[in-house]
């Protein structure tokens, strides 16, 4: 039997966004916020093996929030059953053609003809477009499609810090060929073998456990390098980001708090003036929420 416990609280509207960008941030292996539909209120919630840690984790994270006043209630979890809870919270997405589309409702949504279709897992909550970071990569990658049709065949796509894969292989449900995933934790490259195995639709995106260093070893360049990744990463891991994309090419970093935007930019910017001065940069921005993205197009 197994002895997971959920902990569920009711928080106010406010308190949204700061949570999301501590957990965004601190890649928090428990803890999210959840919405069932968007009117409905928010709710803090965490799944941990056992109730010590639950509690060891939940004073934890009332110190770093003494404002966090709700108070929390402590479920059993039976078995594995657990993922079934997410199925409310995880809801379609689309975007122009692209559409995202819980596995269990894969029978119940028919998407229009056309249609680029990527079928998600419960699992998958945190990596299904329902964060703001993702939505905005899922943007500059339609963008690119839409900017470059005839690339579908030719360049190389690099999805830097795949995660659970929901980018790389919504540029295979795109159209694209050649697309590369890594990841430094194994255990996020084995979610993607699975979700990619649900989606035998798509051709299969090559996938490896690797750091950004290791990722773009032996001068791996791409045309479209999509990243997104959190600013304490992106920052001290630059130069394989910016070395990583091809003359031309187009680099779309996400997973940045708005209010870090200036200083990611400025970085960046001056690490290609330092290291790609044959290249002119134009950069772009987009916000969702309190999280942004940063284009760097090269030419």
């Amino acid at each position: 039997m197994s002895n997971q416990v959920e902990l569920r609280a009711r928080i106010p509207e406010d308190l949204v966004e700061i949570l999301d960008g501590y957990f965004f941030e601190t890649e928090s292996p428990y803890w999210g916020i959840m919405q069932k539909e968007i009117t409905d209120p928010y709710d803090v919630f965490g799944i941990f093996p056992d109730s010590q840690t639950a509690q060891a984790e939940l004073i934890k994270l009332k110190a770093d929030f003494p404002i966090l006043t709700a108070e929390f209630v402590e479920t059993p979890i039976i078995d594995a059953d657990w993922q079934n809870a997410y199925k409310e919270f995880v809801k379609p997405w689309s975007n122009r053609q692209l559409h995202w589309i819980p596995l269990w409702e894969r029978d119940q949504i028919t998407a229009p003809d056309g249609s680029a279709i990527v079928y998600l897992d419960a699992g998958m909550a945190f990596g299904t477009g329902t964060h703001e970071t993702t939505r905005l990569c899922a943007g500059r990658l339609l963008d690119y499609l839409e900017a470059h049709p005839d690339s579908r065949d030719t360049i190389d796509l690099i999805d830097a810090g795949c995660g659970s894969g929901v980018l790389a292989l919504s540029a295979a449900a795109l159209g694209y060929k050649n697309i590369f995933g890594f990841d430094f934790d194994p255990e996020a490259i084995t979610v993607c073998h699975s979700n990619s195995e649900e989606n035998p639709h798509l051709k299969k995106p090559d996938f490896e456990v690797a750091d950004l260093e290791r990722g773009f070893a032996n001068g791996r360049q791409g045309d479209l390098v999509l990243a997104n990744i959190q600013t304490d990463v992106l920052i001290p891991h630059s130069d394989p980001l910016v070395n990583g994309v091809k003359d031309g090419g187009t680099l779309a970093l996400s997973g940045i708090l708005t209010k870090e935007l200036d200083l990611v930019r400025d970085h960046f910017l001056q690490r290609f003036k330092d290291l790609r001065s044959d290249q002119t940069i134009t950069t772009d921005s987009r916000a969702d929420g309190e999280w942004a993205d940063l284009l760097f197009e090269l030419s």
